[in-house]
């Protein structure tokens, strides 16, 4: 299986139908034949929306099989996060699908931990010409707390989709997908549209680094539009398990102020 295919799954988990980053690396070099792939991650996360402090840490773990060109991944996190009680962190908010919020006179912070959402993604992978393409369609099952206010209790669905195109040692990508968003009670919200662009520049057969400017749509009208930058780290620690690392700096106001990332694939 190439090495590509793995870093995609690893991009995939804790990248949910309403707002995936979606980004891929180049098809470096074949390696042993990987029909299943293990996932784990971990995610870190601190902003404010609409003065509403919050910070997030999101522990995920999944499966992902690979028939050919197709590829089928599920994963669900594990959710704690200290956050105003109005204000809706699904899947760790911007981990996952977008922060929701009510407007309020009064705001209490309270901890709250759980399990999150599970995602799940069926994809293909294909070639246009000179370009690497991958379509895929992304589906949010409400398995959140709507209590704790972990999830909206709504079922979320969406397609995306990127393209690649390796010139040299760096790859370029182009990512977009659209959501459809499940309306919790009391809410407003609307469907989104997210996107990505950046590069991979190759550091050797295994390894790559990426840097890459990331837009994601609001669900929400009194919470501003996502914009950020991030820089990510792929590489292989043997023939069967990837490790990855990325970072986020946020560039507007209700976007997250940092993100961090790390994830792990076992393929067999």
């Amino acid at each position: 299986m190439r090495i590509a295919k793995i870093v995609l799954i690893l991009a995939c988990l804790g990248a949910p139908a309403a707002a995936q980053e979606a980004e891929v690396t180049p098809k470096v070099e074949e390696v042993s034949e990987t029909d299943v792939t293990l996932l784990a991650g971990a995610d870190y996360a601190s902003g404010n929306v609409n003065g509403q402090g919050y910070e997030t840490v999101s522990l995920n773990a999944g499966i992902s099989a690979q028939p050919g060109r197709f590829s089928f991944t599920a994963s669900v996190p594990y959710v704690i996060t200290t956050a105003p009680e109005e204000l809706i962190v699904s899947n760790g908010g911007v981990l996952g699908t977008p922060l929701l919020s009510q407007p309020t006179t009064q705001s209490r912070e309270v901890t709250r931990e759980g399990i999150g959402d599970l995602i799940l993604q069926g994809g293909y992978s294909f070639e246009i010409g000179s370009l690497d393409a991958f379509i895929a369609g992304n589906l949010k099952v409400p398995t959140a707390s709507r209590e704790k206010a972990l999830g909206t209790g709504e079922l979320d669905y969406g397609v995306s989709g990127q393209v690649t195109r390796r010139i040299g040692r760096t790859v370029p990508f182009a990512s977009a997908s659209y959501t459809a968003i499940g309306e919790p009670e009391g809410f407003d919200v609307q469907n989104t549209v997210a996107g990505s662009v950046g590069s991979h520049f190759l550091l050797s057969d295994t390894s790559s680094v990426r840097a890459s400017y990331i837009y994601e749509q609001s669900a929400a009208a009194n919470v501003e539009d996502h914009q950020s930058i991030g820089i990510g780290l792929d590489t292989g620690l043997s023939n069967h398990i990837r490790l990855g690392v990325d970072a986020r700096a946020g560039l507007s106001s209700d976007a997250p102020d940092a993100r961090l990332g790390l994830r792990i694939g076992m393929g067999f």
